[in-house]
């Protein structure tokens, strides 16, 4: 029998925690074990565990280590407990109660090595997000589900209900801690495409996510996504990568110029990140405010 460890990635939101486990709760086909990793939350998410979900493995981290540190902490605690398969959450993300055993019965249609498996989602508007997309030293454009409604190839997905299969992790290693934020979760797609390994999504809205947070995202966010985008095209050492980046910033900045407010702070963060990126300098450096 397949052994799946739901995996919770949670800083601060004890609140919106219970509310996602209680879902995971409602499932048709439990997972064998539930991981919640606390980013050294500091409101009363221990408490709440230890009284509510008590057979919930909780693994405090000692800082902050963002869902880069985080995701990979939970994926290195679930194989090590020999599960098979992480079915990784952040805590504003949970699953419909049919998911996983919807998603277990598509599994044997899988090519043998399966990276990563993931549904489409269900957003906080109620609508469905096709999940996946192509990567060729830059974005493309979404890949579109087969006619037959069977899983498909993608390049690139995000974590918000993917399988990892444990066999992958034990050859490619665990998510770039030192991202802390943002691209982690590309940066180890294609980590697992160059290796080989394929990445599939069923065409079926199996997650609900609300993504909690403010509608544009704030400056600390872009200095992130800027340095890790261009850390991951200087390690690859790849130059149409490094211009697939300075044509995103560019096209960020333009809208920010135009649209946005916060000018100086926003392009301000973007500098500052591939500053850093040029010089190494990684992990938690601007703190999320």
């Amino acid at each position: 029998m397949t052994s799946v460890a739901a995996v919770f990635v949670t800083y601060n939101r004890s609140a919106m925690l219970r509310e996602s486990l209680l879902a995971m709760d409602a499932s048709t086909r439990a997972p064998d074990e539930v991981i919640v990793v606390d980013n050294a939350s500091a409101d009363d998410t221990a408490r709440m565990l230890a009284e509510e979900f008590p057979k919930a493995v909780h693994v405090r981290l000692a800082e902050n280590t963002g869902p880069a540190g985080g995701f990979g902490e939970g994926l290195r605690v679930a194989v090590e407990r020999g599960h098979d398969w992480a079915w990784l959450f952040n805590d504003d993300d949970h699953p419909e109660p049919g998911a996983l055993a919807r998603m277990l019965d598509a599994m044997p249609a899988l090519p043998e090595r399966t990276a990563m498996f993931a549904s489409w989602l269900i957003d906080d508007r109620g609508e469905v997000a096709k999940l996946g997309v192509a990567w060729k030293n830059r974005i493309l454009d979404h890949v579109a589900p087969p006619p037959d409604g069977g899983s498909y190839d993608v390049d690139l997905l995000i974590f918000a209900g993917a399988l990892v299969n444990a066999a992958a992790v034990r050859e490619l290693g665990l998510p770039k801690a030192e991202y802390f934020m943002m691209w982690e979760e590309m940066e180890y797609c294609i980590r697992a495409r160059r290796a080989g390994w394929a990445i599939r999504i069923l065409p079926e809205p199996l997650v609900r996510t609300l993504h909690a947070g403010a509608a544009t995202s704030p400056p600390w966010r872009l200095y992130y996504q800027s340095r890790n985008h261009l850390a991951m095209a200087l390690e690859h050492r790849s130059a149409p990568e490094i211009w697939h980046w300075a044509v995103r910033q560019a096209k960020f900045t333009a809208v920010t110029l135009a649209r946005q407010d916060r000018k100086a702070a926003r392009t301000g963060a973007r500098a500052r990140g591939a500053w850093h990126a040029v010089r190494g300098r990684m992990g938690r450096t601007v703190l999320p405010q």
